[in-house]
């Protein structure tokens, strides 16, 4: 049977857990299995997985850094290196030790772990362990997220979701033309109508797609934070 995202994070979470992640309830960003940490109380860490198309039991996990919780948002102006797999900090030792087949031959680049075997499981939890330091440390990665407008920008529109949802949340005759009717991953659909001011209001792109990010990402900061 095809591993399953709910599978990937019933068997990742105690592990990752150790290592100071937090499992997110997601289903907004493509990972499948969302962990966050909070750096420096500014940065966000967020760990994704992905599941193998091609192997049923095969998952990779890849770094997202940024002063927002949005895991895998690049384009624009955000630096490449903010948004990193696993296995490109892999020695090639630790590729022998750490991962199986193919992958343990290659020098450096991809690494998967199978999922339906325990021994490989120890084995991606340490390779996080291992690799996050080194991601983190990447030479300029503070500074060019510093720089970057776009995040600049989903940073700020994050804080201000953050300030206004109290007061969104009691003025119910506003209508929303793109935030749900329901909550989604446990997110208070205040959370939703405020994002959505706020976009409007910065003439940002507003539709239902940005409005769920910008929810979510909010929300999670403000839990993370608390």
């Amino acid at each position: 049977m095809k591993l399953s995202k709910a599978t990937l994070i019933r068997l990742t979470r105690s592990g990752l857990e150790r290592l100071g992640y937090k499992a997110i309830k997601d289903t907004i960003t493509p990972a499948e299995g969302l962990y966050l940490k909070v750096i420096n109380n500014d940065y966000y860490i967020s760990l994704g997985l992905t599941i193998s198309r091609n192997y049923d039991h095969l998952f990779t996990g890849a770094y997202y850094l940024s002063r927002n919780t949005t895991w895998a948002t690049i384009g624009a102006d955000v630096p490449k290196m903010s948004y990193q797999r696993i296995g490109n900090f892999l020695t090639e030792e630790e590729r022998q030790m750490l991962l199986g087949g193919e992958y343990a031959q290659q020098k450096n680049g991809d690494a998967w772990w199978c999922s339906n075997s325990e021994a490989n499981l120890l084995e991606f939890f340490e390779a996080v362990r291992l690799t996050e330091n080194r991601f983190l440390r990447q030479p300029n990665l503070i500074e060019q997220i510093n720089s970057s407008n776009f995040i600049n920008e989903l940073s700020d529109m994050a804080k201000k979701t953050i300030l206004s949802v109290e007061v969104v949340a009691k003025n119910s005759n506003e209508a929303y033309q793109f935030s749900p009717s329901r909550p989604i991953d446990g997110i208070p659909i205040a959370w939703f109508n405020a994002a959505e001011k706020v976009i409007r209001e910065r003439n940002a792109v507003l539709n239902v797609d940005t409005v769920k990010r910008l929810a979510a990402d909010a929300y999670r900061q403000h839990i993370l934070n608390s």
